[in-house]
């Protein structure tokens, strides 16, 4: 009987010195909704997110989550441009490099637009909507360390009733680096005659 007890004593403490063993020995980084939870014996640190979205002074857009999801809400009423629909941020001294990028789509055929990624001197087209159809540019634009880019939306024009809806990431990484992170951005163009 001494020796069972012994033996599962014996057991349970080895057990409770590898898993102390494990949590001080190793790190982990979890990233959520643009967070980066850094665990490290014992203690952890909460990071904002480097880039982070702000609204953009065509007051166009609401910015969600953390600032890391935005929404584009435009009413096409004619021919228009927004040149400050949303912003980007880098608050880190580090190059990004960032994308638009469409996965879901409607109503394609009720509004024409462009939708660029620009900073005043130099901009790059990401996604065109005409004549019922989409196009995207597979092009990544420079987001410099501590600076400002922002979405345009240039040459909205309706073309019939209804609502053109488009689910966007935005794919932030580091030049020469394979990971990356994704920011959920929706374009809204409303068109009624």
């Amino acid at each position: 009987m001494r020796r069972i007890v012994s033996h599962g004593v014996f057991s349970i403490v080895l057990s409770v010195l590898t898993l102390l063993i494990f949590i001080l020995n190793f790190s982990y980084i979890v990233k959520a909704s643009g967070y980066s939870i850094s665990l490290s014996q014992s203690f952890s640190t909460i990071k904002q997110p480097s880039v982070i979205l702000q609204n953009g002074t065509d007051n166009v857009s609401n910015v969600y989550m953390n600032e890391t999801s935005a929404k584009i809400g435009i009413n096409v009423n004619a021919t228009r441009t927004y040149d400050y629909a949303l912003n980007i941020v880098n608050n880190e001294v580090n190059l990004s490099e960032v994308k638009l990028e469409c996965f879901s789509y409607s109503g394609l055929n009720c509004t024409n637009a462009t939708i660029t990624l620009h900073d005043n001197s130099s901009s790059l087209w990401q996604i065109k909507i005409e004549g019922g159809g989409i196009s995207q540019n597979d092009m990544y634009y420079d987001l410099a360390g501590n600076a400002k880019i922002y979405v345009g939306v240039q040459n909205l024009v309706g073309n019939i009733n209804g609502t053109t809806i488009l689910h966007t990431y935005l794919r932030i990484k580091t030049p020469n680096k394979t990971t990356y992170t994704l920011y959920e951005i929706t374009f809204e163009f409303k068109y009624n005659t």
